[in-house]
């Protein structure tokens, strides 16, 4: 058997098995939330940005509002006020990474220290998560081993509005929420990252989709550790 098969077939089994599940057969991941009433939550990865977090923050407390925010360790740590401030004001913490780097090209060494190093940082700062959603929302064999090590709830989404592409504006972000959203979503949108600018499309769509799903009877919450999983 030729070199390139072997390493084809030990990258089906370290990375295309393990996401295949995790997307589609894991009884553990969340991607709906239990519905009870018109209830959705958003979230958001890849912050906190200190050019764009804050005016979120803003935002979500204007019309009292909470979310979820997947955030990064190295970004945590370049901004413990922002994080700080996202507790403070009720909004629940969920890791993402330490770097965001996909998990089907790293390895076991990689996959180690980027959880503890994520965790740690947070714990220096007094905060524990129980929740979490890899970059891109991919897994290997052994994200899957630490995801149980550290008993995290994985949490993924059930709708999205591409908000990080540049291909995207801020009119199809407001009407992908508004005309997709239906209810037990968990939406998925970003504080930081992306195309050059493009949180602050996001914020602007939301400045105008928030108020709009209230008036249609939307509650906002966070995914909970403890929920049933729909698929």
């Amino acid at each position: 058997m030729k070199m390139d098969t072997i390493l084809f077939y030990l990258f089906v089994v370290y990375s295309i098995i393990p996401n295949i599940y995790f997307r589609y057969f894991s009884k553990c991941v969340l991607k709906k939330i239990p519905v009870e009433g018109k209830r959705i939550a958003v979230t958001f990865d890849d912050g906190p940005d200190p050019r764009f977090t804050p005016q979120l923050l803003d935002l979500l407390k204007k019309y009292r509002i909470r979310a979820t925010f997947f955030v990064l360790g190295e970004k945590v740590k370049a901004n413990p006020d922002i994080v700080e401030r996202i507790v403070r004001e009720g909004h629940v913490i969920g890791l993402h990474a330490n770097k965001h780097i996909g998990a089907p090209i790293r390895s076991y060494k990689a996959m180690k220290k980027d959880f503890h190093d994520s965790i740690e940082v947070l714990r220096g700062m007094g905060i524990t998560v129980n929740l979490y959603r890899p970059p891109w929302g991919l897994v290997n064999i052994v994200s899957s081993k630490f995801i149980h090590q550290y008993d995290f709830k994985p949490v993924l989404w059930s709708l999205h509005a591409s908000d990080w592409s540049k291909y995207v504006d801020e009119e199809y972000i407001e009407k992908t929420l508004l005309k997709k959203v239906r209810p037990g979503d968990i939406v998925l949108l970003h504080d930081g990252r992306g195309a050059k600018d493009a949180p602050q499309r996001t914020i602007n769509a939301l400045e105008i989709a928030l108020p709009e799903l209230q008036k249609m009877g939307y509650d906002f919450v966070v995914p909970e550790h403890d929920a049933p999983v729909r698929v």
